[in-house]
């Protein structure tokens, strides 16, 4: 049934007559009650104006020359526009043939002439204000439908209707998201043949089809995609009741979330522990070894030994604390608790100062360092966690490099004079102004299996010396240059060396200095 928009309390009844007469009659006699009136003088017209109209209330003539009024009112039956639309049939026929007659085409009510003007309006009255309540009704479920199915299109969870035989009748765009497949493939298809390898489903659906009543079921499944893959989800389904059926389902509503990322986040965290336990495992060992051999032997060693070994306890001692340091670190990046107090800096001083704190281990490794860069290159950042990075960095390089080799850290605004050699990730920069550092070294290098994952979490590169470390400190650089809105690049070249470049957005508005 359509629903005609109110415009105002007025009920509209379509009048049809071929006598102009009774046309003018109900006419004088509605108008006066508030109604407002239209007219057809004969059956043609009627359907017109009633399609046009949307009348509260059709007052059929039964005899008209045309099309009668039985037919008139069958028609209006078949027009799923006007289905709902109360005919009131007129007619000077009072038997009971004629009324069994438009009961079969749905009539709704019946006046015969010459009819009683009281009864006419308590009939009017009675069947406009039902109506409009319908109207009313039917309007106020169509916005709750409208609002359940806009709820549905917009939820992050994939929601699928059945009937009872687990024919898809409604998807929303998650459940098109997660499957892969597109809303015209999916209505129809069948869910159970969808999940056919998983027998609690068959089971649930089976009960279904008993008609039975069964509470929702909800686990964990392996759901299917299009493409032939799978990905891990939590499904809930429940019987879609009915309350013409109140015994059993109409169909089945199916809630899935894909719990992808929350499968993924436990991999990381048990292998995050297992890898934090054995990086604390090995230098505990070797303090306790030390420790046991230093207590036990202590008379039998010379000074020498003695101080030796105290020193080893302390460098795996430092090693301990440096993991400890990087896992709270980590805890804090991955709660979203990470302390920030943003301040104007100038990347040249940071680097000069980070680089000057490692010149012991710079000359140990008898490196040649170049600096090269403006005076001045101001960003908004966080002081510790920018010269972490620094520190991370710059002690990566050295660390990877060989004996006698050359470091070289680079500075600039991104495409100014950006000196010789690539920048690993300017081509992907965004638009805007961004501060440029490059830290370059000899060493080692890279393969290229192992450059995807040289940001991972733990992850050492096998080299021929044993260079020591906890493998986060390059996951630390990248987050926290992730945490101020930067980007992180690195290029490499197996024994030829390494490049990582990383960018930060300057302070708006100030000039490259």
């Amino acid at each position: 049934m359509a629903i005609r928009p109110f415009m105002d309390d007025v009920s509209t009844i379509l009048v049809v007559d071929d006598d102009r007469v009774g046309r003018h009659l109900l006419t004088a006699l509605l108008t006066p009650e508030g109604y407002h009136l239209i007219t057809a003088s004969s059956g043609v017209d009627a359907l017109a104006m009633a399609s046009d109209h949307l009348p509260d209330v059709v007052l059929l003539d039964v005899m008209m020359p045309d099309i009668d009024g039985f037919e008139v009112c069958r028609r209006i039956r078949a027009d799923d526009r006007l289905s709902e639309t109360p005919v009131i049939m007129i007619t000077a026929l009072n038997d009971r043939a004629s009324r069994l007659q438009g009961i079969e085409v749905g009539a709704d009510d019946f006046l015969s002439k010459p009819f009683d003007r009281v009864e006419l309006l308590t009939r009017v009255r009675v069947i406009t204000r039902l109506t409009r309540n319908r109207r009313q009704l039917l309007a106020r479920l169509k916005a709750e439908r409208d609002r359940t199915r806009a709820i549905l299109e917009a939820l992050g969870e994939a929601v699928v209707v059945t009937d009872v035989d687990g024919n898809i009748q409604y998807v929303n765009p998650s459940a098109i998201e997660q499957t892969g497949y597109t809303r015209d493939e999916m209505i129809g298809m069948s869910f159970r043949a969808l999940h056919g390898d998983d027998r609690r489903l068959q089971a649930f659906f089976d009960q279904v089809d008993g008609h039975r009543s069964l509470a929702p079921w909800h686990g964990e499944i392996i759901s299917p995609r299009r493409d032939g893959t799978c990905f891990n989800a939590v499904l809930t389904l429940a019987p879609l009741l009915d309350v013409d059926a109140p015994d059993g389902a109409v169909g089945i509503v199916g809630v899935q979330r894909d719990i992808t990322p929350i499968k993924q986040a436990e991999w990381m965290k048990e292998r995050f522990i297992s890898n934090i336990s054995h990086e604390l495992r090995t230098p505990l060992s070797i303090i306790t070894l030390l420790s046991g051999n230093l207590d036990t032997l202590y008379d039998r060693l010379d000074d020498s030994k003695r101080r030796h070994m105290i020193r080893d306890i302390r460098k795996h001692a430092q090693v301990l604390d440096e993991l400890i340091g990087d896992v709270l670190e980590i805890a804090r990046i991955d709660s979203g608790h990470i302390f920030s107090e943003p301040v104007r800096l100038n990347m040249a001083d940071l680097i000069r100062e980070e680089v000057d704190r490692q010149r012991a281990l710079v000359d140990r490794m008898r490196l040649d360092v170049t600096l090269h860069g403006p005076e001045r290159l101001e960003i908004e950042g966080d002081e510790d966690q920018v010269r972490r990075v620094l520190r991370n960095l710059i002690n990566n390089a050295i660390k990877y490099n060989r004996q006698g080799g050359a470091l070289r850290l680079d500075w600039c605004v991104h495409g100014t004079a950006m000196g010789a050699g690539p920048w690993p990730g300017a081509a992907e920069l965004p638009g805007g102004a961004w501060a440029a550092v490059r830290i370059s070294d000899t060493g080692v290098g890279l393969a290229d299996k192992d450059l995807p994952r040289i940001f991972d979490r733990f992850y050492r590169v096998k080299t021929k010396g044993n260079v020591s470390g906890t493998g986060l400190g390059l996951a630390i650089a990248r987050e926290l240059i992730t945490w101020h809105a930067g980007h992180i690049a690195v290029a490499s070249e197996l024994g030829r060396g390494t490049t990582i470049a990383f960018y930060l957005p300057m302070i708006s508005g100030d000039p490259a200095a």
